[in-house]
C-alpha cells in the first residue's frame, strides 16, 4: 500500500466565497492524487453554511456532501483530504462533486425545492 503522503500529488484551495474571513467561508477543495486522480471537495465553515441556508430561507439540504472546517485555510484543507486518504480513500470519491460550487448548489436547490 502506498502511504498517503506519496499517494497525495497536492491540493489546492480555490473558488473561496470571501478570502478575507476563512472562518466564514465556502471553497472547493481540489485534491491531486500522484497516480492522476482527482477530487473536487465541497467545503464550507459551519458558520457560512448556516447564514446560507438562512439567506436561502432552506429548511434542509441534501445533495453533493460537504465538508466542513472550522477555517478554510489551505493547511487545514490539506490536513482533511490526506486523513480522509488515509482512513479510507472511498471517502474522496463520496465527497467527489460535480465541478460547482457550494453558492451555485444550494441556489439550484433552493429552486427545486420552494
Amino acid at each position: 500500500m502506498t502511504p498517503v503522503s506519496n499517494a497525495v500529488g497536492h491540493i489546492e484551495l480555490t473558488q473561496l466565497s470571501d478570502p478575507t474571513r476563512p472562518d466564514h467561508a465556502s471553497g472547493v477543495i481540489e485534491v491531486y492524487l500522484k497516480d492522476g486522480r482527482q477530487f473536487t471537495l465541497l467545503a464550507a465553515t459551519p458558520s457560512w453554511f448556516k447564514a446560507e441556508m438562512k439567506r436561502l430561507g432552506l429548511r434542509f439540504y441534501y445533495g453533493p456532501a460537504v465538508l466542513f472546517l472550522k477555517n478554510l485555510e489551505l493547511s487545514a484543507a490539506r490536513k482533511a483530504a490526506k486523513d480522509m486518504m488515509a482512513e479510507d480513500e472511498q471517502l474522496l470519491v463520496r465527497y467527489d462533486t460535480p465541478r460547482r460550487t457550494l453558492p451555485d448548489i444550494l441556489a439550484a436547490f433552493r429552486a427545486a425545492h420552494p
